[in-house]
């Protein structure tokens, strides 16, 4: 006999258990079930929330329609006072702190941002007085820029 052969007389073997053995525990549970199987309605069953809403408006009817715009407004109004008694508020201590940090940020990078402004203004007055030097310069400091990236990025790949 070949191995399929085998293969397929123990794939029939164990199909022909498994009928004897739904065979068997169906004749166990023919016991009266109160349970069973009902036909299928053609639709699908809604929701809970949306026969919820259904009711909420079968319920309304005309006046519902007219007040149900003061009624979303009560609704936000009830969720912001809710959100509300979650907020942990900071101490007075954590306030003058984080007020402080704030200023003086704000400070320091208005003073950088002034001078960046000057220094650029200044070289673009100079640029337009004498237009060779100062677009040479720039060009200068660019190439340097371009030599430092080239040669810090052949730094981290290495062929060997």
């Amino acid at each position: 006999m070949s191995a399929k052969n085998k293969q397929a007389n123990l794939i029939v073997d164990d199909v022909e258990e498994l009928e004897n053995d739904t065979v068997e525990d169906e004749a166990e549970d023919e016991a009266p079930s109160t349970r069973g199987i009902t036909a299928p309605k053609g639709r699908a069953t809604p929701g809970r929330r949306t026969q919820e809403v259904e009711e909420e408006k079968a319920e309304s009817g005309i006046v519902g329609g007219i007040t149900s715009p003061f009624r979303s407004m009560i609704e936000y109004w009830e969720g912001v006072r809710s959100e509300m008694q979650k907020v942990i508020w900071p101490t007075r201590d954590e306030t003058q702190r984080l007020a402080t940090i704030v200023l003086i940020v704000t400070i320091v990078s208005s003073i950088v941002l002034g001078l960046l402004s000057l220094i650029f203004t200044a070289v673009i007055a100079a640029g337009l007085n004498s237009p060779l030097i100062v677009f040479g310069g720039i060009l200068l400091v660019s190439l340097v820029g371009f030599g430092y990236y080239l040669r810090s990025s052949n730094r981290g790949s290495s062929l060997f």
